[in-house]
């Protein structure tokens, strides 16, 4: 399992400050993760006066940006875009502009947009989501998570780049037998290698499992309560305790379907 982690993480104009702070409190709080700014103004500035001025003046730059970073951002790990109900719309056509399939595997960093959204950015290329990015233990097992499936479709697919075959081979020393969803194997790894002890450790899994599990139920049932606790074969009250438990609500998902 990889030691170190290399994450650029975006520059959204208008939210430099916050995200840079967030960097530095990441790089401080951990040895494990190395977070690098990526600035995306620049890049989107034209050199020549002739250009057109007005595009250096916008709140965001141009849609072009990212596929002219494409090979900057080859350096990294994992690609971190910070998204706010403020920068959706933005972040929709940036993505829409980009072949994702140049740049490293994209996780949007987020607190506040609603699943539907959460749901186009996926269709979009997003990979994963990090609903709690100040928790720098759990956003690392997820970025490991999202590098071993990436490299898992890579070999699949047969176009693996000589970086992604290193990368590959170090992968290659967890077991392959954990489930594809949940890739247990590799969190509990994460979580010992943390010295959490075994209570705290199966805690977290079972939290993070039953939070999923029920708000893919709800998802899949378009925020009716009673279909997904039947589907999920579970008594609705139970159902219900566990969105209470996790602070899930059935209204995000009413119109998911």
């Amino acid at each position: 399992m990889r030691e170190c982690l290399d994450c650029g993480v975006l520059m959204v104009p208008a939210f430099e400050k916050r995200i840079q702070a967030y960097i530095d409190k990441a790089n401080v709080n951990t040895r494990k993760l190395n977070l690098y700014p990526v600035s995306l103004m620049e890049e989107s500035c034209p050199s020549d006066s002739s250009s057109l001025p007005w595009q250096c003046q916008d709140a965001y730059p141009d849609l072009s940006v990212l596929t002219n970073l494409s090979q900057r951002l080859q350096r990294f790990d994992v690609i971190l875009l910070p998204v706010s109900r403020d920068s959706l719309v933005w972040t929709r056509m940036l993505l829409q502009q980009t072949p994702l399939s140049l740049l490293r595997p994209v996780m949007a960093l987020t607190k506040e947009i609603h699943p539907v959204a959460m749901y186009d950015l996926v269709c979009l290329g997003v990979a994963d989501f990090a609903f709690a990015p100040d928790n720098i233990d759990e956003l690392r097992v997820r970025l490991l998570m999202l590098l071993r499936h990436e490299q898992e479709r890579q070999l699949f697919d047969g176009s693996t780049t000589p970086v992604l075959q290193d990368k590959a081979r170090e992968a290659s020393k967890v077991s392959r037998s954990a489930t594809p969803v949940l890739e247990t194997d590799a969190c509990c790894r994460e979580l010992v290698s943390q010295a959490h002890s075994y209570k705290e450790a199966k805690s977290r899994l079972v939290a993070q499992f039953e939070k999923t599990y029920i708000t893919t139920a709800l998802f899949k049932c378009g925020g009716n309560i009673a279909m997904a606790a039947r589907v999920s074969n579970k008594h609705r009250r139970a159902f219900w305790a566990l969105m209470q438990k996790h602070g899930i609500k059935a209204e995000q998902f009413k119109d998911m379907l």
